[in-house]
């Protein structure tokens, strides 16, 4: 985290993303988020992206992954969400990349 820290600080858009098992983020991310609280009362402004990716198809799937990266949204002041990914559907290694998916990250990348 100490490498990553500065890097948050210094970014004006962050792009946070997770495969979502049992209907939340990873570990890992949740570690990131929970490491950031040490900073919240100086990250500011951040312009933010999500991407996430679940096996099942269900559009609820990903309301309690999404609800995470909100919440930590909601720690830092002046971040606005710009967009949104779920990438349903996709559970087998390299399944993604026949997706509709991988297009809606180059072009919601564009726009960064």
């Amino acid at each position: 985290m100490n490498a990553l820290m500065p890097k948050i600080l210094d970014a004006d858009v962050l792009v946070f993303a997770s495969p979502v098992y049992m209907y939340s983020i990873s570990a890992q991310l949740k570690a990131v988020f929970d490491r950031m609280v040490a900073k919240y009362e100086v990250i500011r402004n951040k312009e933010l992206y999500y991407i996430m990716t679940a096996a099942e198809n269900e559009v609820h799937t990903m309301d309690t992954a999404l609800a995470c990266m909100r919440g930590m949204a909601d720690c830092i002041s002046g971040s606005k969400e710009l967009g949104v990914i779920y990438g349903r559907g996709v559970y087998e290694k390299g399944e993604i990349l026949d997706s509709p998916y991988m297009q809606e990250a180059y072009e919601m990348g564009k726009n960064v």
